[in-house]
């Protein structure tokens, strides 16, 4: 239960003295044996594996948080949790491990020491688990491995136990020391891992702060404060956790964050570290918080016309016959961001700045020449004589405040609403330009200045497109499309650039879905919400957030000049004539392959050239999904790529449809999702008939999803459904089928990574004896490079086919109608 807040008496009021009142706060914090306030420790390492079981709760806000309560905080990393001078009982009394299952297992001696010593742990996770090791500069888990017993080299702190998937069990809140509000666990958020109480000493006492409940009724401790009593580990105290703190939501950071720190304080109370008092006011203050709000939601949704006219991407005026060409190899971030700027704004009237990055951007610029787009080129020297030639059209300069985190991605929203450019007081000096806003030290935290740009500025920006804009894109000079269009430029930071002051990924999420909110529905969001390993909020969480909002993504976190390349026009792409599909044969098995992440802007730039200059390019069926705003983005290099293909190629959309969505979540902010879902497959009907797309890969769908597509695309001959095979489809009936109207399905029957048997050993193990079987062969572009096709096609079955997407469905029907005239009436 929660604790009453004490009533404070109203007569009569007496003034304390200043300096009693700080005497008083200063005893409050100091522990109930010695002169300091009580240390704790928390582990963070930039890298680490994100194993099982971490938690959502970054550890500079945990310290933070701790700090508040009157207690000193330091971060360790893994070098110093493994060195006995920087971590012992006497230096922190209490140890936060928030890497879940994963640890670093160069530590664990001292680890082992420091809580044979006594020390306190507050665990995530299976803890000790997974011992992770750094090798050549990069963190490597090693696997499963038992180091949470209690003999050995084990740290004690308990094994786990497991339900089976299907048993339904919930949560339960029991009463215990850290006087969890039972409104803070949804009752149905079932774990399916528990503490095993058995895999403990005897000796050991077990209270219970989470209960698993089994159907059958019966209490486990999904999470439990653990006082070893044992020989081993004598007076440490543990806070296991488990899984109780998961997830990737603001509320699943909450919880994660009350439980962490209500463990600390569980833990400092029982080593004696505070008083009775202190513990109970700080769990009393704690119990004050309210967990977060939902994301906006209940939006009405009216369709709005692009006001770039009826296309999905935004399109740049007719660029001019004589590009300038600007290399940015030499030139400074600063000078980078400023000539970008500069590219975006003379793109509003007439897009004649190409700016080169590296070799792909110079190899597009001759292709466009050479395509006719294109007259001549003028190498410019000085790029500065470009802004003294713009002058009339740029208002000035706007200083970003670089001492924050995305404070230039602030500047950059204030410029292209201002039609400024970005830079330095010095470089503003240097080009003669007037400052005209400066923001240096304007905002404490990038949530404060992201909300001031868009309270400031929503009447200009563009509603109908927004740019996941990534902090090191906006530094190499790659963000001038956005700026053209004046699209709100985002970036919700993820657990690892967390670490930067004013960052806070949860309130960030939700700065960004409140701007969403006030958007458009069923528009393009630009960019991409990952960069390295933990710096974003990342791929699925990113396009989820997206989905919800009705915003689906098309990939140009690389892509340079998309202003001036979106302003060509190509009316319509046709691949050559495909041959007649083989034979049917009853004892085949008939494979499409197709290669992934074409919906990828960034990739044909270079990446998807590789396939089409192969030696065995044309030498096999195989096909490519590919993104249909391709046709509108960069239409000559769609050409390019259609100029090369083969009979045996084809080209499929890739993913979701118009651009990359999550059905599952498309327009769940909206009272009416479906409306939003039929107004994308209006967008996608338009888009695909004149790139010859005749199917479409989606992400996930079930078959009533599935039957809206086929229902609002029927010159599709047949859906390849998922990105990579799940596991909830197994074995070729359930991943080949036809809809109720006849639409054949063909689900993904290969997975992500092709581990164990390899591609063709998981084709083998789905089709099993089934003859003829019509295969989906999703190809991992990310792992199948051209020479690994081409292996795989050699290496096939002898009653193996290969054919196209076409062929694949053109077969299926065939077998379909033959069943149907065998069938006995």
């Amino acid at each position: 239960m929660t604790p009453t807040p004490p009533t404070w008496p109203t007569q009569p009021v007496y003034k304390i003295p200043r300096f009693l009142l700080l005497w008083a706060i200063a005893c409050w914090c100091v522990p109930a044996h010695g002169d300091l306030a009580p240390r704790v420790a928390i582990f963070a390492e930039k890298g680490f594996p994100q194993g099982t079981g971490r938690l959502p709760v970054a550890a500079q806000k945990l310290a933070r948080t701790l700090r508040s309560l009157g207690f000193e905080s330091q971060i360790l990393n893994a070098e110093e949790l493994a060195d006995s001078t920087r971590l012992s009982p006497s230096l922190f009394p209490a140890l936060v491990l928030p890497s879940g299952n994963a640890f670093p297992k160069n530590a664990l001696p001292n680890l082992h020491a420091y809580h044979r010593a006594g020390g306190c742990l507050v665990l995530s996770g299976v803890p000790f688990s997974h011992p992770c090791e750094l090798q050549e500069k990069k963190w490597k888990d090693l696997g499963h491995a038992n180091f949470y017993e209690h003999r050995g080299e084990g740290m004690g702190t308990g094994g786990f136990h497991s339900s089976r998937t299907d048993e339904k069990s919930t949560i339960r809140i029991p009463v215990s020391p850290l006087q969890i509000p039972p409104q803070w666990f949804p009752p149905a958020d079932g774990r399916t891992q528990w503490l095993d109480p058995k895999s403990l000493d005897p000796a050991d006492d077990v209270v219970p702060i989470v209960d698993t409940v089994l159907p059958d009724q019966t209490a486990r401790p999904a999470a439990a404060l653990i006082r070893h009593r044992c020989q081993s580990f004598l007076g440490a105290c543990d806070v296991w956790l488990g899984h109780c703190g998961n997830g990737n939501s603001e509320a699943d950071a909450f919880r994660a964050t009350q439980l962490l720190v209500r463990g600390v304080l569980w833990a400092l109370r029982e080593k004696e570290q505070i008083a009775q008092e202190k513990f109970d006011a700080g769990i009393a203050r704690l119990n004050q918080e309210a967990p977060p709000a939902p994301l906006p939601a209940g939006l009405e949704w009216n369709e709005s016309p692009m006001p770039w006219g009826p296309r999905f991407i935004p399109k740049s005026a007719t660029p001019a016959r004589q590009m300038r060409v600007v290399s940015l190899a030499k030139l400074s971030a600063d000078e980078r961001v400023a000539i970008t700027c500069l590219q975006g704004l003379t793109c509003r009237t007439l897009p004649e700045i190409w700016l080169v990055r590296n070799a792909a951007d110079r190899f597009w610029l001759e292709q466009h020449q050479q395509q006719g787009h294109i007259d001549s080129v003028h190498e410019v020297a000085d790029w500065t004589r470009l802004v003294a030639e713009f002058r009339p059209i740029i208002r000035g300069v706007v200083v970003p405040d670089l001492a924050l985190y995305r404070g230039d991605l602030i500047a950059a929203n204030v410029a292209a609403c201002e039609d400024l450019l970005v830079a330095s007081p010095e470089l503003a000096e240097r080009l003669g330009l007037e400052v005209r806003i400066d923001l240096r030290g304007r905002f404490e935290t990038y949530v404060e200045g992201l909300r001031w740009m868009w309270e400031t500025y929503r009447d200009r920006f563009n509603r109908h497109v927004c740019d996941y804009m990534q902090p090191a894109r906006l530094r190499a000079g790659n963000f001038a499309f956005a700026y053209q269009w004046r699209a709100p430029m985002v970036w919700i930071c993820g657990d690892e650039d967390e670490a930067h002051p004013g960052a806070d990924r949860f309130q960030e999420k939700r700065a960004v879905a409140e701007i969403f909110a006030q958007m458009h529905g069923n528009i393009p969001v630009f960019g991409f919400p990952a960069a390295d390993p933990g710096i974003g909020i990342g791929e699925p969480p990113g396009v989820e957030l997206a989905s919800r909002y009705g915003k689906a993504l098309v990939c140009t976190d690389h892509t340079v000049n998309a202003g001036v390349m979106s302003g060509f026009s190509v009316e319509a792409l046709r691949t050559p004539e495909q041959p007649p599909a083989p034979p049917l044969q009853r004892d085949k098995v008939y494979v499409a392959l197709v290669v992934s992440d074409g919906d990828n802007q960034n990739a044909w730039h270079q990446f998807f050239r590789s396939y089409f200059e192969h030696p065995s390019h044309g030498k096999f069926p195989l096909a490519f999904g590919i993104g249909p705003a391709i046709r509108e983005l960069q239409p000559a290099v769609a050409q390019w790529y259609y100029d090369r293909a083969t009979p045996t190629t084809e080209f499929i959309a890739d993913v979701s449809g118009a651009a990359y969505m999550q059905p599952d979540h498309w327009g769940e902010a909206y009272r009416e999702p479906d409306r939003l879902l039929s107004g994308f497959l209006d967008w996608t009907a338009k888009m695909l008939p004149p790139m010859g797309l005749r199917t479409l890969r989606t992400v996930h769908g079930e078959d009533k999803l599935l039957a809206q597509y086929a229902k609002a695309l029927p010159f599709c001959h047949s859906i390849f459904a998922d990105m990579g095979c799940y596991s909830g489809h197994k074995g070729i009936r359930n991943l080949t089928y036809a809809l109720p109207d006849g639409m054949p399905v063909f689900r993904a029957a290969t997975t992500w990574r092709n581990f164990g048997n390899g591609f063709l050993g998981e084709i083998r193990e789905q089709v099993g004896s089934q003859r003829p079987a019509f295969v989906n062969g999703f190809v991992h572009c990310w792992t199948f490079r051209p020479g690994d096709i081409q292996k795989i096609v050699e290496s096939a079955d002898p009653d193996m086919v290969f054919v196209t997407p076409s062929q694949l469905a053109q077969l299926y029907r065939e077998a379909q109608t033959q069943v149907a005239r065998t069938s006995p009436k």
